[in-house]
């Protein structure tokens, strides 16, 4: 993302445009970094955002409500006193650096009008939001206050004079010339990277408006001016020269970069450089940040939630794992007992000729050419004695292999749905199915139902009840292609609903093979003959919600849903099925993106 000098140049445009002689009707601050001001002007009501958090620093329109704490802060409470009521005399940039200023009209505590600026740095963790008294030039007040232990060429303290942050000598791209642009570049740097001598040069542009220039003129990041031409620096300076043109005049194309449903970065300007399908146009920059925001904050939520449960699973991965090698052992202990069966059974059949000691060398009987056994003995104990000890020793170790075989293979079937769950959370989109997958995990006893937050969690909360209705009602997604419904599951609990409750006899089930994966089925209620193609279809919407989805050849079993059967006690997702047919797909992103969204 680049929220640069451009973007907030065109916010800065678009709420003069709505501002510039409304009122400020409320002022809120839901925590120690945001600002949300509620403005009227010509019968609308705006939202204002100011968020000075490192990360997500920026002055953007706003549809979200948020809560506010019940009592209001300090900085809140001031802005109150000095802006509430308060007409917007204007909003600028200064220059095309990230300062955006908002004058307002108030009427001071002896009824005069007075004027407040309200200036806010949005300048990565340095970003602050600053009340002024313009005519003094003195600070009543920060958000983040900065005293001299902080920085001691710039405090920001209420009483303190304003100090506006150092300036940069740089050139807006609309006043470049063909004629200087040369010059202008190589004063930089002869060898220096082409992208940085634009980034230096060039006043309100960051890292990915200078990707996005060079693209458009068909020039690479990392070229020197060593080896540029007349020809490199005229295609150069007419990309520069028409998107400045278009940035003086107030002329934007807001777009965000959606990857996956999510949003991944925006820009004041088209970005050419990534796929047509993946950029989303706005009609203004406001409305494109709240997009931007809002989603990247339920995003963010999503993933949390994700990583908890993530972290929930490998835990029990690892128990288990740690469980199997144990039992494992147990296991292959009690193979390699069978030689101490064998030297029970040769001490024993030349005892009367043994001497006692550390060793016995004896014929192996039971080998046809009877080669030697060299076998240690305890030499305080007789032939006899250590024949008997090594039959116990046999004795224990069949046991125990007895006893960790069931558990063993309980184990492994326990990993192999917890890598069935691990395979779902891999492939969610939604915090719905979160939800389900976090239901599941409750009623497997590996969160307690009764937590709040996952990621402190505990294993061995209760199940619910037998019968007990669940919390969260399974939705299986679903496409059409060519006539044919095709449903899939998206977790364990929705694979159980589609495989047990909704298929019929006739449907054909799907599952990738021997990998953990969604459910899906073929609707075939006709018992017609299902196309090829749309087998193929529903075997890549398999491989895409599963965790082989970025493979490019990956077996589909096909069968049909009467060849499907849940074994007793097994837990949810796990089937068994036979009478089945292999197909090798992999699959597109575009292609399934374009299935999901119906086109």
């Amino acid at each position: 993302m680049s929220y640069d000098g451009i973007v907030l140049r065109a916010v800065a445009h678009e709420c003069s445009q709505r501002l510039i002689g409304g009122r400020i009707d409320k002022i809120a601050q839901p925590n120690r970094n945001e600002i949300i001001m509620t403005l009227r002007n010509q019968s609308q009501n705006y939202k204002l955002l100011f968020s000075t958090l490192a990360q997500e620093a920026r002055v953007h329109f706003t549809t979200s409500t948020v809560p506010n704490p019940p009592q209001p802060p300090l900085f809140c409470m001031v802005l109150r006193k000095h802006l509430e009521g308060g007409k917007v005399l204007s909003i600028r940039q200064s220059g095309l650096d990230r300062i955006l200023v908002m004058s307002v009209q108030v009427t001071d505590e002896m009824g005069d009008l007075v004027e407040r600026q309200l200036t806010a740095e949005i300048m990565g963790k340095h970003s602050n939001l600053i009340l002024l008294d313009p005519v003094s030039h003195r600070i009543i007040d920060s958000i983040h206050r900065i005293p001299a232990t902080v920085s001691r060429y710039r405090q920001v303290l209420p009483g303190f004079e304003y100090v506006a942050p150092p300036a940069q000598d740089k050139l807006p791209l609309w006043e470049e010339t063909e004629d200087q642009i040369g010059p202008r570049l190589l004063s930089v740097g002869l060898n220096k990277a082409l992208d940085n001598i634009l980034l230096a040069v060039y006043a309100g542009i960051g890292p990915q408006t200078v990707q996005e220039l060079l693209h458009r003129a068909g020039l690479e990041p990392s070229q020197t001016l060593e080896f540029f031409g007349q020809y490199e620096y005229h295609r150069l300076f007419q990309v520069i020269h028409s998107m400045g043109k278009d940035l003086s005049s107030n002329i934007y194309h807001p777009e965000a970069i959606l990857v996956e449903g999510v949003p991944k970065t925006f820009s004041a300007i088209a970005l050419t450089q990534y796929p047509a399908h993946q950029r989303k146009g706005f009609d203004s920059v406001n409305e494109l940040l709240d997009f931007y925001y809002q989603n990247r904050g339920t995003y963010n939520l999503f993933r949390q939630k994700q990583t908890d449960m993530e972290q929930v699973i490998r835990r029990e991965q690892e128990r288990c794992e740690k469980k199997a090698g144990l039992q494992a052992a147990a296991i292959q202990e009690a193979k390699e007992a069978q030689r101490w069966r064998l030297y029970g059974d040769l001490l024993m059949a030349h005892a009367y000729q043994l001497p006692q000691g550390a060793e016995a060398r004896v014929p192996n009987y039971f080998e046809p050419d009877t080669p030697e056994v060299l076998i240690p003995m305890d030499p305080t104990l007789t032939p006899l004695q250590n024949a008997q000890s090594y039959f116990k020793r046999y004795q224990k170790a069949q046991h125990t292999a007895r006893q960790a075989q069931a558990p063993y293979e309980e184990t492994l079937q326990e990993l192999t749905y917890l890598d069935s769950i691990g395979a779902s959370l891999s492939t969610v989109t939604e915090l719905s199915e979160l939800a389900e997958i976090k239901e599941e995990l409750q009623e497997a006893g590996y969160i307690k139902a009764a937590t709040v937050k996952i990621g402190k969690a505990s294993r061995g909360g209760k199940s619910p009840k037998p019968g007990k209705k669940a919390a969260v009602q399974p939705s299986p997604g679903q496409i059409t292609i060519d006539g044919f419904q095709i449903l899939y599951g998206k977790n364990n609990r929705q694979n159980d609903f589609l495989t047990m409750k909704i298929a019929r006899n006739g449907d054909l089930w799907l599952h990738t093979q021997k990998i953990p994966s969604a459910h899906v089925i073929i609707r075939n209620p006709d018992r017609r003959e299902i196309p090829d193609a749309v087998i193929q279809a529903a075997a890549k919407l398999c491989v895409w919600n599963s965790k082989a989805k970025l493979s490019l050849q990956v077996p589909v079993d096909y069968t049909q849903r009467q060849n499907v059967w849940k074994p007793k006690g097994a837990k949810p997702g796990m089937v068994l099925y036979e009478n089945y047919r292999t197909i090798f797909v992999g699959a597109a992103e575009q292609e399934i993106t374009a299935w999901l969204q119906g086109k």
